[in-house]
């Protein structure tokens, strides 16, 4: 193993266990940093990262471009960098960083995909689950994503001691196993603890598949899209829309965005802060269905 590739693998142990990214996401940095290695390796004869120049980064990210490579990937390809310098750096392995004044395409601004309020409530008040366990479950998933905004990697690590009916909260794990306690309604509490009383397999998860085993991204991933396509036109209909659209519907209600961003567990206010744009649209439309913008034509 060449000591680029143990700089690599420690990088990638750090992520891991310091960092405590996901799976997913240390597939996405390792993806990154291989496409760099490869085309640093082809054009410049250099395949240690922490020999990188300015010049080839930014080389990098014109031939990127050229692939037509939209501008968010180009920007995490970059961040992923990025984070492999700070820790480089720390280490002592780099003196410089060398991504530092190279210019980027500039990304567009795009407003986050949400779910109207009134097609949340015909997906819960229209009997489009099914009266079994199974029907349960998925009431409770969906349920569980749009009252509380969690993100798909945590509802799929919830566990039965993280849920406690007593004080109707639920306790979830964000990002760098940061623990947050989440309010419950009563509704959803019965929902997910007839679930549990009702399924047939015995297992330690909050939730199961229909096979009894552990939830995965995919099957959570299929389950919302099928249900949200019963009554929302969005082209994505993700996990994530459906915490977009408890941020957004919470801020629509009058909720302060500094409770919005601890529900969500975003490290800063900056994060939450894009929910805003949404909210700003549905005061125009108000605005614009007033009295006074019709006394005013």
């Amino acid at each position: 193993m060449t000591s680029s590739s143990i700089v690599l693998y420690e990088f990638f142990d750090f992520l891991k266990k310091e960092r405590r990214v996901s799976v997913h996401t240390t597939r996405s940095y390792k993806s990154d940093l291989d496409q760099m290695i490869t085309y640093m390796s082809d054009h410049y004869e250099e395949d240690d990262l922490c020999n990188m120049k300015s010049e080839w980064i930014r080389s990098w990210v014109v031939e990127l471009m050229k692939l037509n490579k939209a501008p968010r990937s180009i920007h995490r390809k970059i961040s992923s960098y990025r984070t492999f310098t700070k820790y480089a750096r720390r280490k002592g392995l780099m003196d410089g960083n060398p991504v530092e004044g190279v210019v980027l395409p500039k990304l567009e601004k795009r407003l986050p995909n949400v779910v109207p309020e009134h097609a949340m409530s015909s997906l819960f008040e229209d009997n489009l689950f099914e009266d079994s366990w199974n029907g349960r479950r998925d009431k409770a998933i969906i349920s569980l994503f749009y009252e509380t905004g969690i993100r798909l990697s945590e509802l799929i690590a919830l566990r039965l001691q993280d849920l406690d009916g007593q004080r109707q909260t639920l306790k979830v794990f964000g990002k760098g196993s940061k623990e947050r306690q989440m309010p419950l309604l009563q509704g959803t509490i019965s929902l997910i603890q007839t679930h549990i009383k009702e399924r047939p397999f015995n297992a330690s998860t909050l939730f199961i598949t229909d096979r009894g085993k552990s939830l995965y991204s995919s099957f959570v991933y299929r389950k919302v899209n099928y249900y949200l396509r019963e009554v929302s036109t969005l082209q994505k209909c993700s996990p994530h829309v459906l915490r977009h659209t408890f941020a957004t519907h919470l801020l629509n209600r009058g909720a302060e965005l500094a409770a919005v961003k601890e529900l969500l567990g975003h490290s800063s206010l900056a994060s939450t802060q894009i929910y805003t744009h949404n909210t700003t649209e549905k005061l125009k439309e108000m605005h614009k269905a007033s009295p006074l913008d019709r006394r005013n034509k």
